[in-house]
């Protein structure tokens, strides 16, 4: 996730330019203006705040992939998300697949992380876990460091700065430029290890933070250039000053991700370090963030007081018959 600013559809433009000069531009060019420009109406249509009109920009989707002979994987990814707001899910995963497919063509290379994103959740909300870590997984192995023959390394110093001199001195060392794309990845990963008994939680979660606070300090430097992130709480306390930082921390689900690193640190046996980063959710004011910081504010609180470790999701229904004595 990135911070933006407003900017002008370029799609929109140059169907306008279109519409008022169709005679400067070649067929090929035409098509391609217009697919777009078709593309846009039915974003409109499914965005109409009297409500979507979701058969209207089917058509215009239809419309579009037809103008550019076929192939235009943005409207097929689009055509995807009508048949998820019908429940039509085997329709929507067939777009997505088919989006993802054709990746290569995204006029934005990025495009292709929304695919993947987009059917994890939609394997998240059918209880296909493994179909849902797989689908995230994909988009991790575009992130540097993460997969190849450095990781094992990479891995070993990156938690054992966390676990030796904990999280303010972890987020001091290590900078991840470049990888915004992964944080929902890590942070759902970081959810579903802990939630299935698996230490690699604990990896996920820090990885999705130390991206996050990356991408905010860079933010804040360009207001102070010489600020410098000392501790998490200070960082926080920066962070929420600023309008933009503070909607991309709860975007990015930092406040949940930061929970979840403490109860996948207590569940690992090390209690001290998870209460640790319990304190800082439970002792910080973050009334003013919203409902997502403070939830996890008030469970932090519980945790202090009684700590536990949730229930495992998905468990299995299959019958265990033991050897009678």
């Amino acid at each position: 996730m990135r911070f933006r600013f407003p900017t002008i559809n370029l799609a929109v433009s140059l169907a306008v330019f279109l519409i008022l000069t169709p005679s400067l531009l070649p067929a090929q060019e035409n098509n391609f203006v217009e697919a777009w420009f078709l593309y846009e109406q039915g974003k409109v249509k499914m965005e109409d705040p009297n409500g979507p009109e979701l058969g209207e920009a089917l058509l215009f989707f239809q419309e579009a992939i037809d103008k550019r002979g076929g192939t235009f994987p943005e409207a097929e990814m689009a055509i995807g998300d009508i048949y998820f707001r019908e429940g039509a899910f085997a329709l929507a995963k067939r777009q997505y697949d088919k989006a993802y497919e054709l990746r290569t063509g995204m006029e934005i290379a990025e495009e292709k992380y929304t695919v993947l994103y987009r059917l994890a959740n939609l394997h998240e909300i059918q209880e296909l876990y493994a179909d849902m870590e797989s689908d995230l997984r994909q988009v991790l192995e575009d992130q540097p460091y993460f997969v190849g023959d450095q990781f094992p390394q990479f891995q070993d110093s990156f938690l054992s700065a966390y676990y030796e001199k904990g999280l303010g001195h972890l987020f001091k060392l290590y900078r991840m430029d470049g990888v915004a794309f992964a944080v929902p990845a890590h942070t759902k990963l970081g959810w579903f290890y802990y939630r299935t008994g698996r230490p690699s939680a604990i990896l996920h979660c820090l990885l999705a933070l130390d991206i996050m606070i990356t991408e905010a300090v860079k933010e804040l430097r360009r207001v102070d250039p010489g600020f410098v992130f000392t501790t998490v709480q200070a960082f926080i306390g920066a962070g929420l000053e600023r309008e933009n930082i503070k909607q991309y921390l709860v975007a990015g689900e930092f406040f949940k991700t930061l929970y979840y690193l403490a109860t996948s640190t207590y569940a690992a046996s090390r209690p001290s370090l998870a209460e640790s980063v319990w304190q800082i959710l439970a002792s910080y004011p973050l009334e003013a963030v919203g409902t997502s910081a403070t939830t996890y504010a008030e469970l932090s609180r519980r945790q202090l007081e009684s700590p536990w470790i949730d229930p495992y999701i998905n468990p299995s229904a299959r019958k265990i018959d033991f050897p009678q004595k």
